[in-house]
């Protein structure tokens, strides 16, 4: 399991930045690969593998702030929900 944490600053208040293209959730939100990998969306690779990310909602200085867990495999997902820790993490 890799965890890793992400900060985005100019960040207006529907999502999309002051200063580059690309757009964020700004509300706050958790969301998961699908069950078998990736976004679910076939030929798509956006995000590959199984992972968890967790989005803190926009500040009112522009700054969107989380964390991305990826997990080595399915297998390992599912232990980390199983037993709510991973110890070893890389």
């Amino acid at each position: 399991m890799k965890i890793e944490s992400f900060k985005w600053e100019g960040v207006k208040a529907y999502g999309t930045f002051e200063n580059e293209a690309g757009a964020v959730e700004t509300k706050g939100k958790i969301v998961m690969s699908q069950d078998t990998g990736g976004c679910g969306i076939d030929t798509c690779h956006c995000s590959d593998g199984h992972w968890l990310t967790i989005v803190k909602p926009r500040t009112e200085d522009g700054i969107v702030e989380g964390l991305k867990v990826k997990f080595e495999n399915k297998s390992e997902m599912e232990e980390f929900f199983k037993s709510c820790e991973l110890v070893g993490v890389s």
